[in-house]
């Protein structure tokens, strides 16, 4: 994969700037120069969003690449093209942005948009528009993610450095992110949950063993023998006496069951007894009960024959209701008829009297008529003029709206001339701007001058504050380090004379020993003498052994290599910091000189006034730039006005014609109604009072009419009364003849009804029987009332002779005394099924506990097992063995960092002449976390190992290129990607002095530029000399940068 341009719009600082990679092509080495924020990384993001949608960094999110100065009507857009193999792959990504609305006013949001277009000998192959699509495809073209991409192409080298002498967890914690081997930490991590949930599991199960044992019930003759074994521990043993034991309770469950049946028969035999005497003694008391209700009934017939009278007499009148109901309705209609006769006669009465009123009114008003009729000759007079009131009215509205409309044609005329004035002042104003041309654009030379100028102070500015700041950091560490190495030196003493202290004591030791061993004649292994006076006697308890000494003496020797490590690195940072003095004293002087102040001046004092000419420059900028948009404006409007112009000329020609037209039609339209109001009579009121006129006729002529009208209804409506109460007084007298007839036939048919009564009805029946008919109505609660009385005697009757037969010849029972043996039997069977009951839950329960207990057992035994090979599993895994610190996942680590290691070393040994090359500290560490990952150096010159830290700066900078180029190939090998033409190197060549400066350009063009275009990605200003090729970010102070290429000569 080669990239071929990058085109950025309104991306980071980025108006419209366009990357052209292949200017590099042919050179190994190029540099992406600019000041701290100018956009030089914001270069390789374009490349990782046009890719991947997404920045190669954590703290830059792909939405906020949006540049701040973009408007509404700007479209942010990376268009990135690059070839692989013989294709070339143009892929378009714009994010989702808030733009203009394509019609109509407002702002729209606009959905992320993403086009790859693959082109085969500049004919275009396929071209895919869907995000889905463009990612599965670059996925499988490049073989790596976004990750990884950033991984391969962009190597931070501080973070190498860092990387390069931090402790082994740290160095886990990068490797892990970086070749994805958390898998392996999930398996250890589960491996000890799965440890931790088997342990509990046997813990829980252990615990119900306990509960399960102390479950059982236990007989009194097991009892003391259960818990014995229960109190040892052995459960087997408990399960088998459980077993005898519910054995034995099987046997006295089967005896008391045949207990039970005997006493359950005995109380059956009772019941049935208690049944037969409860039934004998409930025949006698209801056989009293019946007989004393037939003596109560019989107290009642005298009762129930007055209310058999009653009854008979109801009946008779119930017979002869209709007949008195229609007697009375006949009289109440009678009534009703002759008071409708009476209305009627009352009503004609009044009638007749109505029409005399209404027959002299019509006479009253018979001079109404005439004055009708004169009324409306006068209006019809008065109507004939109406045509010509009319037509007076429309001319002089016509004439109204023709002078308002030549008033307005007369403003019209002025506006268009005002207008026209205008524009010409205008146009004369536009005209003195543009003649100031020249010098402002002269002015603008000057500035642009004037800021490259600023440009560069204020990034040497910024260079020597990060030497004051590194100046600061070196001092720091050289306190710090000074204060550790005299610790170190203090301690290291201490040591020696410690292991000096041990081995003293260890020959006193070995010496006592051999004196002890000593035996006459035989030669001393000291002196060599065959006497032996006075050998050595102990005089001190302490010993030590031979390890105790070799174990001072490691420790005296590691406390001197730490002492010396300590005294190499202050060595080192007192060389940075002298030579970064220097460099700082010569890079202030120069400053000095580009500012022309006092050579005496600080650089505090000195950023104070580049700051001030930097604002002052920004101010001259924009009155400037203020000044050419006014100069654009000015063309532009002079444009304008021009052709405004003639517009105006012509407008003010039409409004003239069109206002004398207007003139010409007012005079007309005065001539013509002064000719109509000729035609009006000499006295003719206005047309307002000759419309109030004509108006009080028309009402005059409409009250009359209206009052004429209702006379003459009145007279009508008075004449048709009149007749219908005629009607209505005939028909009422023919109604009252009739009510007479038929109350006549009511009362003869009552009569004849009423002759022959029954008795108690015998003397004046018509009164008595007004008396029976509200009764009536009760008749039928006194026929239910009687038949309900002969029912219960009836009833009574038979119930008494039948339970007399049943009790003949029967004695009185004894039911005390056979429930009192119903009692007695009831309880020995409750109390025998109660210990039937608790022998049975006994059983059960048991039962039910010790099958648990024979399953938990089993699995005890099974979890037991696996839970001691888990154990050893996660133990080896975890790297807690005993003869390993590493686990699984270290373990892996360690495997990937020994092939970086040996990819590095190719190029380690090359950049160091053979000197040093990379190892893994194989010593043993005290804990997990500080083992497997620590780089040592092998020291050529030396013929032994050194730690990454006693390097110089210099050389641990060529240490982490080497290790940054190394991952990278080996990240690209792992993925297995395509190879990237292109490696980018981002910052970290500040520390290197003049030589190693040059010794890593000359490297990398050695080792890497054969392979792929290398750019690097800085801000020192001696890279400028170093390096020929550049790619200029030239920030414009107003967070807009602009590309500039410098090429070598």
């Amino acid at each position: 994969m080669t990239p071929v341009t990058l085109h950025l719009e309104y991306f980071g600082p980025y108006r419209d700037a366009t990357i052209d990679f292949t200017r590099f092509m042919t050179t190994p080495l190029f540099l992406i120069s600019g000041k701290t924020g100018s956009g030089k990384t914001t270069i390789f993001d374009g490349m990782c969003y046009a890719l991947f949608d997404q920045t190669s960094g954590t703290d830059r999110k792909a939405p906020a690449m949006r540049s701040d100065f973009a408007t509404a009507a700007d479209r942010t857009r990376v268009t990135f093209t690059f070839t692989h193999r013989d294709r070339r792959y143009e892929i378009i990504r714009e994010p989702a942005q808030t733009l203009n609305k394509k019609r109509g006013q407002g702002l729209t949001d606009v959905a992320a948009a993403v086009t790859l277009t693959v082109y085969a000998d500049d004919r275009e192959v396929t071209q895919l528009t869907k995000t889905n699509q463009v990612r599965d495809y670059l996925q499988e073209l490049l073989q790596m993610d976004g990750k990884q991409f950033s991984q391969i192409v962009l190597l931070p080298q501080g973070q190498f450095r860092q990387f390069l002498i931090a402790p082994s967890e740290e160095k886990a914690a990068v490797l892990e992110q970086l070749f994805n081997t958390e898998i392996f930490a999930r398996w250890t991590e589960q491996l000890k949950q799965q440890l931790k949930k088997d342990q509990a599991t046997s813990q829980t199960t252990a615990a119900e063993v306990t509960r399960l044992l102390a479950s059982l019930q236990w007989t009194s003759e097991n009892e003391e023998a259960a818990q014995t074994l229960i109190a040892a521990q052995r459960p087997e043993p408990v399960v088998t006496l459980m077993a005898a034991q519910q054995a034995t309770t099987r046997e006295q469950q089967a005896q008391l069951e045949r207990r039970l049946a005997t006493a359950q028969a005995t109380v059956d035999r009772l019941v049935r007894q208690d049944e037969q005497e409860q039934s004998l003694l409930k025949d006698r008391q209801q056989l009293t009960q019946y007989r004393q209700q037939a003596t109560e009934l019989a107290q009642q017939a005298p009762a129930m024959d007055d209310l058999q009278t009653t009854i008979t007499a109801l009946e008779w009148v119930q017979t002869r209701q209709p007949a008195w109901q229609e007697r009375e309705q006949a009289q109440r209609a009678q009534q009703q008829r002759q008071a409708d006769q009476q209305q009627a006669q009352q009503d004609l009465m009044a009638a007749q009297t109505a029409l005399k009123q209404a027959q002299a009114a019509v006479e009253q008003h018979q001079t109404l008529s005439a004055k009708i009729t004169a009324t409306t000759e006068t209006l019809a007079q008065w109507r004939a003029l109406e045509p010509i009131y009319q037509r007076v009215a429309t001319l002089e509205q016509e004439l109204k709206q023709a002078q308002q409309i030549a008033e307005k044609r007369q403003i019209a005329y002025r506006q268009a001339q005002t207008a026209w004035t205008t524009n010409q002042q205008a146009q004369t104003q536009q005209r003195a701007i543009l003649d100031q041309q020249a010098e402002i654009y002269a002015r603008q030379t000057k500035l642009l001058q004037q800021a490259n100028d600023l440009a560069d102070a204020q990034s040497q500015a910024a260079t020597l504050q990060q030497q004051v700041a590194q100046q600061a950091d070196l001092t720091q560490q050289i306190s710090q380090i000074t204060g550790r190495l005299q610790t170190a030196q203090s301690a290291a003493q201490t040591a020696h004379d410690r292991a000096a202290a041990r081995y003293q004591v260890f020959l006193r030791h070995q010496i006592v020993t051999l004196s002890a061993q000593l035996t006459p004649g035989t030669p001393c292994p000291v002196c060599g003498s065959t006497t032996h006076p006075q050998p050595a006697q102990a005089t001190v308890t302490e010993t030590a052994t031979e390890d105790d000494v070799k174990r001072a003496q490691d420790q005296a020797t590691h406390a001197t290599q730490q002492a010396d490590q300590l005294a190499a690195q202050l060595t080192t940072l007192q060389q940075q910091l002298n030579a970064n003095q220097q460099e700082h004293q010569t890079a202030l002087q120069a400053l000095r000189t580009q500012l022309s102040v006092a050579d005496t001046m600080d650089l505090a004092a000195m950023t104070a006034i580049l700051t001030q000419r930097c604002q002052e420059q920004q101010q001259a900028e924009r009155v400037n730039q203020g000044q050419r948009a006014a100069l654009k404006q000015a063309q532009t409007q002079i444009t304008q006005l021009t052709e405004a112009a003639v517009e105006l000329q012509e407008k003010v020609t039409q409004a003239q014609q069109t206002m004398q037209q207007q003139t010409t039609t007012v005079d007309k339209l005065a001539t013509t109604l002064t000719t109509e109001q000729q035609r009006l009579p000499a006295d003719a009121p206005t047309r307002t009072e000759y419309l109030a006129r004509v108006q009080k006729l028309q009402d005059q002529l409409a009250a009359d009419q209206q009052m004429w009208t209702a006379i003459e209804q009145q007279h009508q409506t008075a004449q048709q009364t009149v007749l219908v109460a005629q009607d209505r007084l005939a028909t009422a007298t023919k109604e009252v003849t009739q009510s007479d007839q038929r109350v006549a036939r009511a009362q003869a048919d009552l009569a004849a009804q009423l002759a022959h009564p029954v008795a108690p009805l015998a003397s004046d029946t018509e009164a008595q029987v007004a008396h029976w008919l509200p009764q009536v109505a009760t008749l039928p609660a006194k026929r239910e009332q009687l038949q309900t009385f002969q029912a219960q005697q009836a009833r009574l009757a038979t119930l008494i002779e039948t339970l007399s037969k049943r009790l003949q010849g029967q004695a009185k029972p004894d039911c005390e005394a056979t429930q009192a043996a119903l009692i007695e039997a009831n309880q020995a069977v409750t109390t025998l099924r109660e210990q039937e009951r608790q022998l049975k839950n006994l059983l059960e329960q048991n039962e039910q506990t010790t099958q648990r207990l024979r399953a938990v057992l089993d699995q005890q035994a099974a979890a037991l097992q696996q839970t001691q090979e888990l154990t050893e599993l996660a133990g080896v895994v975890n790297g807690d063995g005993p003869n390993s610190k590493l686990g699984l996942e270290r373990y892996v680590l360690q495997t990937y960092l020994r092939q970086i290691l040996t990819v590095g070393n190719q190029r380690f040994q090359q950049l160091t002449n053979g000197r040093y090359q990379f190892v893994i500290d194989e010593t043993p560490a005290a804990s997990k976390k500080r083992s497997g990952l620590e780089i040592n150096v092998y020291d050529d010159h030396v013929g032994e190992q050194r730690s990454v830290h006693t390097l110089s700066g210099g050389e641990s900078f060529i240490a982490s290129l080497a290790l940054a180029l190394a991952l990278g190939e080996v990240i690209q090998q792992t993925t297995g990607s395509v190879d990237v033409d292109a490696l980018f190197i981002d910052e970290g060549f500040g520390s290197l002095d003049e030589d190693a400066l040059m010794t890593a350009l000359e490297s990398l063009e050695t080792i890497e530029g054969r392979h792929r275009m290398i750019g690097i990605i800085s801000h020192v200003s001696e890279l400028r000399d170093q390096v020929a090729n550049q790619l200029q970010v030239v920030a414009n102070g107003n967070g807009e940068s602009t590309i500039r290429y410098h090429a070598a000569d």
